[in-house]
């Protein structure tokens, strides 16, 4: 029945060819669906530069000296050659209770430049000291490079 269909899509082909052309069809249905899944995000240790996006926060100044100390991942002024665009959002909250208590929440987001899909993502915080909550997110980021590394 199939062949009976490609033989009325192609009257002038021999039956001997028609399998050919289905061959050929299928084929190229299957590249194309390599080439879709082999483009999803990267995984995290894969990524070997870091655009980090501005803000007006202050944090986020603290996170890129902490990934430039940390020198396995480079960071570069332009988006267009990073593999990954990292962006920082705070909230800070005053707590009242005896003594005022500053309380900062950081979310901190690796996404692929490419596909734009998260690859690493983590929320922390901490009441006053800004400096150790971007060193506590950095150090994060490098646990979990290393692991990402070492599962494959």
């Amino acid at each position: 029945m199939y062949a009976r269909r490609l033989r009325c899509a192609f009257p002038h082909v021999g039956c001997d060819i028609l399998p050919i052309f289905a061959l050929l069809f299928l084929s190229a249905g299957s590249l194309a669906a390599q080439a879709t899944f082999a483009a999803g995000p990267l995984l995290l240790h894969q990524v070997k530069t870091i655009y980090v996006a501005p803000s007006s926060d202050e944090f986020v100044p603290l996170i890129k000296a902490g990934l430039e100390k940390w020198g396995a991942i480079g960071i570069t002024s332009k988006p267009e050659e990073a593999d990954a665009i990292l962006t920082c959002r705070t909230e800070s909250t005053i707590v009242p209770a005896k003594v005022v208590v500053r309380r900062t929440i950081a979310e901190v987001t690796l996404a692929d430049r490419r596909s734009q899909r998260p690859i690493w993502r983590t929320s922390k915080s901490a009441t006053f000291d800004t400096n150790r909550l971007a060193d506590d997110i950095v150090e994060q980021l490098k646990k979990d490079f290393r692991k990402s590394a070492s599962e494959y």
